[in-house]
């Protein structure tokens, strides 16, 4: 697989488990204004930055003998 498939497939899981966590609080809305009350962007937010965090931890640990390289 090249760095560019992985990317994508990367990107693909980042934005399907997004989707998975605002699932509950899209369904928990009473209606679609509610999507910019502050409670609601906040959980959004939060959500962002563990997806944000997994990518960027995933990406941070080494796959390859790289840290023996240099």
């Amino acid at each position: 697989m090249t760095h560019t498939q992985t990317g994508w497939l990367l990107f693909l899981a980042a934005f399907g488990m997004i989707l998975g966590l605002l699932a509950p609080e899209i369904g928990a809305l009473a209606d679609w204004a509610a999507v910019t009350a502050p409670s609601f962007v906040a959980k959004l937010l939060g959500h962002l930055a563990a997806v944000i965090g997994a990518f960027v931890g995933g990406r941070l640990i080494p796959t390859t003998h790289e840290s023996s390289h240099g």
